[in-house]
C-alpha cells in the first residue's frame, strides 16, 4: 500500500487510478499495449515514470534488487515507451482544460496572416477535374445557401470530415495489407476527421437546420462517402488534391461570413461553450472569434491535403 500511495504522489493521481494503471502494465504482455487507446493516454512519459517508480520503491523501503526493477517493464520496448510517452504527453495537454494545445493564434495572426486565400494551381488532368468539380459544387451550395452562412457551414462540415476517416482507413487496411509501417499518416488524418466533425457540432449549437437542410446533409454525405472511397482505391493523389479544393472553398466561405459579421448583416452572438471549451476561447468570445479559429483550421487543411496530394506523386 506504502508503494502505491507514493507512486499516487508521484503520478498526481488516485490510488484506484494507479493501482488500476499498475494491473494494466502487468497485463501489457499479453494483451498489448499499443494496441488499447486507454492504456496509451494513461501511461506517462518513460524517464519520467520509470524514475518515480523508483523513487516511489526506494521512499516505500522496498529492497528489490535492480535486476528485478529493470525487468519491470521489459515487456515493452524503448522504441514503444518513447512512442508512448510522446502520445501521453500530448493527450495531457488535450485534456487540460487551462492550456491550448497547440499554442493558440493570436486574433492578429488569424486576420492578417490567413486572411489571403492561397491556391494551388492544377498541374495534371486529375488536378483540374478535382478543381472545376469543387467550383462547381461552390456555385450550387451559394445558390441554395444564400447568405446563411451558418447552414451553409453545417452542410459543409458534414462533408469535409468524411475524407480524413476514409482516407485513414485504407491508410491502415494499406499497413495491414503489405505488413508494413504508414509512416504517420493515419493520426493525422483521424485528427482531420475529428477536427472537422467538432467544427460541425459547433455549428449545431449556433443554428438550427431545418428538415429539408437535414436531408441535405443525409444525401450529401452518404454520396460523398461512396465517391471518395471509390475515388481513393483509383487515386489516392486526386483524392488528397480534391480535399485541398474543398478546403480552400471552406476558407473562401468562413472569409464570406467573417465579412457579413463585420458589415453587421448577422448578429455576432456569444460562441457556445463547446466551442469555448475545445478552443479555450474567454468568456466574452464572440462567434467571429470561432469563425477566425475554424477558418484556421480549413487552412491547415488545405495545405496538409495539397501536400499529401504531392507526396503520392
Amino acid at each position: 500500500m506504502n508503494r502505491i500511495g507514493s507512486l499516487t504522489r508521484a503520478l498526481g493521481g488516485s490510488a484506484v487510478g494507479s493501482r488500476a494503471l499498475l494491473n494494466q502494465l502487468r497485463a501489457g504482455s499479453s494483451g498489448g499495449l499499443l494496441g488499447t487507446r486507454q492504456r496509451t493516454i494513461l501511461m506517462p512519459e518513460r524517464t519520467f515514470f520509470l524514475s518515480s517508480w523508483r523513487k516511489a520503491n526506494a521512499t516505500a523501503g522496498a529492497t528489490a534488487s535492480a535486476s528485478e526493477n529493470k525487468n519491470d517493464y521489459d515487456w515493452v520496448s524503448p522504441e514503444a515507451q518513447e512512442l508512448i510517452a510522446k502520445a501521453y504527453a500530448r493527450h495531457k495537454q488535450l485534456a487540460d482544460s487551462g492550456k491550448s494545445f497547440p499554442p493558440g493564434l493570436s486574433v492578429e495572426d488569424m486576420e492578417k496572416g490567413l486572411s489571403e486565400p492561397i491556391h494551388f494551381e492544377p498541374q495534371t488532368t486529375m488536378d483540374h477535374i478535382a478543381y472545376n468539380l469543387m467550383r462547381f459544387l461552390r456555385r450550387f451550395t451559394h445558390a441554395f445557401f444564400r447568405k446563411k452562412y451558418d447552414h451553409h457551414a453545417v452542410v459543409l462540415e458534414t462533408v469535409a470530415a468524411v475524407p480524413g476517416i476514409v482516407a485513414a482507413m485504407h491508410r491502415h487496411l494499406r499497413s495491414l495489407r503489405r505488413m508494413e509501417r504508414d509512416h504517420g499518416w493515419i493520426n493525422p488524418l483521424l485528427e482531420e476527421a475529428e477536427n472537422e466533425r467538432m467544427h460541425l457540432l459547433i455549428w449545431m449549437q449556433v443554428t438550427k437546420p431545418s428538415m429539408l437542410e437535414r436531408g441535405l446533409v443525409i444525401t450529401a454525405q452518404g454520396c460523398y462517402v461512396l465517391f471518395y472511397m471509390g475515388l481513393y482505391l483509383i487515386s489516392p493523389s486526386a483524392s488528397h488534391r480534391l480535399v485541398g479544393y474543398l478546403e480552400e472553398e471552406a476558407h473562401l466561405a468562413y472569409s464570406d461570413y467573417l465579412r457579413a459579421l463585420d458589415a453587421n448583416e448577422i448578429e455576432n452572438r456569444p460562441a457556445p461553450m463547446i466551442a469555448k471549451e475545445y478552443y479555450h476561447l474567454p468568456d466574452n468570445a464572440t462567434i467571429r472569434d470561432v469563425v477566425l479559429h475554424v477558418r484556421a483550421d480549413e487552412c491547415m487543411h488545405r495545405d496538409f491535403n495539397h501536400m499529401l496530394s504531392n507526396k503520392y506523386k
